[in-house]
Formats: C-alpha cells, structure tokens, sequence
C-alpha cells in the first residue's frame, strides 16, 4: 500500500472516530486532486470536522521561503521543519508542459565539480513526503492559473539514488491515478549513476523514464568531473543502462553538459557516439550554466552546433535543451547556497498567485 505519511494520522483519527470511510477518499481527492492547503478548503467536510482537524493536524510540513520568475521558470525555495533549504523548480514550456523539478536531499554528496548544489555540504535525504509537498507547491501555484503539472522530473538538489527509500515509493505516488496520476512516461528520475540502484529502479514495475549525468565518455575526464565515477566506472554503469533498456524496452535519455574547452570538442563527441552506438538512447545536450561555485564557462555556440550534428550524422538521436532560469540563479543549488551564506536571515514570504 502507498503510503502519503502525513496524512495517515488524518486517516487514523477519521477511523478511530468512527467517521464514515468515504471521508478518506474525499481527503485524499481534496489533497491529491483540488490541492487545498488547508482543512478548511476541505468544503465537502462537515464545518466541525474541518475545525477538529485543523486543530490537530496540517496538510503541510514546509514553509516558502523565496520564489523567483523568470519568462519560463518559476523557482520555490522551501524551508523544512528543522529549517533546511530545498529548492523546485516549474518550468514552463512553449508546447503546454508544466514540468516540475524536484529536489531529492539538501545538497549532495557526489560532488560534481561542475554543480552548483555540491558547493555546499551535505545535510540529509529528503523524505517522500518532502519530495512529494515540492510537486504539491507547484500544483496549487498552478491552481490558480487553471493549468495542472503535467511531467515530474527528479533533476533537483541531491542525487535520487542515495534517497531511494524516498524517490520509489515518491515516483509510485506520482503515477498512482489515486493520488497525482502522473503517466509514468512523464516522471523522469535523473542519476549520476548509481548502479545498483538502477538496477532496482528498472524492477519496481512502473515504466518510469531513467536519465543519466554523463557529460564525459571517458573514464579519465568523467572521473575529474564526477567522482563518483571512480566507484561506479562507464563499464558498470553501461552494463545497468542495458539492463533497464532491455527490462522495460525504453530508451535512456542522456544529459551532456557540455563546458568551455572540457568536453565540448569533437573528440569527446566520438567518444560519446563509440559509447553509445547500438545502443537505446537520447542524448540531451545541455548548455553550462555559468555560477559562482565553479570556474567553468559556457561553451561557444558555433562547438554546440558542430557537437550536435556530428552526433545526429552519427546515428545518435539528440537534442540541445533550452536553457532555463539563467535569470533567477537557475543552476540547482544556487538560491539556497545563497541563502545560506546569508545567514539563514530572510523573511517568510507568501507565494505569488
């Protein structure tokens, strides 16, 4: 059974009250469904029940601290309970998506020399209710434009496979038509490439879309710029890609960022189309978004172009994703470092609607 923690003691104390059971399926439409904020907002509910229940319990557990706008983004900063910061991320397509990007932990470990997110330490995991409640924010700010979120993805703060105790079952509920009913196809969880978790993520039975950081094709320059690929080299990690391609029939979507003089050249091109020549993929190319926590810098257009057609003419399907949130320090990571080397010492602010 999928479990939504918070509100389970709702549930616990609407059935030890003895208060008919179609009220759980009201409340759970009324979160997953309406996207109230509150018991209050809860109208199917009788005035007493939605005061008792106010009283006892909340329908969330963070606070929005920042949001910031920009022509096709919208960036929440959220401030948990024992007050660290987390950031999502709604993206606004040309086409009607509303994509949100998720955080997965408050900061990262892996330590990807190029994010801005493993700037800062390492705090914890997110909960599945935390994961859950970003995907909630964005709704409701949504609500209000009469427009719904139409794709997750797990590209946030963090990295979703050291939460995975968080992101299975957080991706079960975003599927479940009971809850947010969020077509698999539309719910992408990214990795740096944590193999054995690739592997449970390609057996839990959703056909949940699997994107991989790899933005080198070589050990030696993917280990400079991830660590963590010292742990898990392209061999292993290749062998779990055509484990979850062959499992589910699907495609692995690649993110390439690709970086000033790093890996921007058309050898490193080569090297990516010899890696992934045969098999499944989608390679999106990123362009690096320049911050204050690293030294690299955005690569010239004329060399994303060249890098693009040489993987298109090589029988690589490939797309160059627009950037998005430059404006608003869109580089993951970036607004809660920024508040943290402010001292934590900003006002709570009401989300714009």
């Amino acid at each position: 059974m999928l479990v939504y923690s918070m509100l389970e003691d709702v549930k616990e104390f609407l059935i030890d009250s003895g208060i008919a059971k179609f009220r759980i399926k009201q409340l759970d439409n009324a979160v997953f469904k309406e996207y109230v904020s509150s018991f209050e907002d809860i109208t199917v509910f009788p005035k007493e029940l939605r005061s008792q229940l106010s009283e006892k319990f909340t329908l969330t557990t963070m606070t929005m601290v920042e949001s910031h706008k920009s022509a096709n983004t919208v960036k929440f900063v959220l401030k948990t309970k024992d007050s660290q910061f987390v950031e999502a991320v709604l993206m606004i397509h040309n086409d009607g998506r509303r994509t949100v990007c998720v955080s997965s932990q408050v900061f990262c470990a892996v330590g990807c020399t190029f994010c801005a997110t493993g700037a800062n330490s390492f705090k914890r995991s997110l909960t599945t209710d935390e994961i859950l409640e970003q995907v909630l924010f964005v709704c409701r700010y949504l609500k209000h434009k009469d427009e719904k979120v139409t794709n997750v993805v797990f590209m946030g703060m963090g990295e979703p496979f050291l939460a995975y105790n968080s992101v299975e079952p957080a991706v079960k509920i975003l599927n479940d038509e009971n809850y947010f009913g969020i077509g698999a196809r539309h719910i992408t969880v990214s990795t740096s490439g944590i193999v054995p978790r690739i592997y449970q993520y390609a057996d839990i039975g959703i056909q949940a879309r699997l994107a991989i950081s790899l933005h080198a094709a070589n050990d030696k320059l993917r280990s400079e710029l991830m660590p963590i690929n010292d742990r898990y080299p392209l061999s292993e990690l290749m062998k779990a890609c055509d484990y979850y391609s062959e499992k589910l029939n699907k495609r692995v979507r690649y993110e390439y960022v690709l970086i000033k003089d790093v890996n921007d050249s058309i050898t490193h091109a080569k090297e990516l189309v010899e890696l992934l020549k045969n098999r499944k993929a989608h390679v999106n190319l990123l362009i690096y978004n320049p911050h204050e926590f690293a030294k690299y810098e955005k690569p010239v257009k004329h060399k994303v172009l060249s890098f693009r057609d040489y993987l298109a003419e090589n029988g690589i399907e490939v797309s160059v994703r627009k950037s998005m949130g430059d404006d608003i320090s869109g580089a993951c990571g970036q607004l809660s470092g920024k508040i943290i080397k402010k001292g934590n010492q900003l006002d709570e602010v009401m989300i714009e609607t």
